[in-house]
């Protein structure tokens, strides 16, 4: 299953990266204090906020929904790279 990430748009939900995986939309909002701490939010079909998740469960999600180990690696990383709050 292919994604996209987007740190534009995110900023919108006052976020620092959106992640879309064809029907399922995720939000991370990176915290500089503590350093490292980051929320993760999930999102219904419209981009909007629904409730915040645990990172166990998003990463579950990210596992069950990307295509292989490398898209995974990638999307961890990639979402360290957004704007801190």
């Amino acid at each position: 299953m292919t994604f996209e990430l987007d740190y534009t748009s995110a900023e919108s939900e006052n976020c620092s990266s959106k992640i879309v995986f064809d029907d399922r939309i995720f939000y991370v909002k990176l915290l500089s204090s503590p350093i490292g701490a980051a929320k993760y939010f999930s999102a219904d079909k419209n981009g909007h906020l629904q409730k915040e998740i645990s990172k166990a469960e998003f990463e579950l999600w990210v596992t069950i929904l990307a295509d292989n180990d490398a898209d995974i690696k990638v999307i961890l990383e990639k979402i360290t790279q957004g704007k801190k709050y």
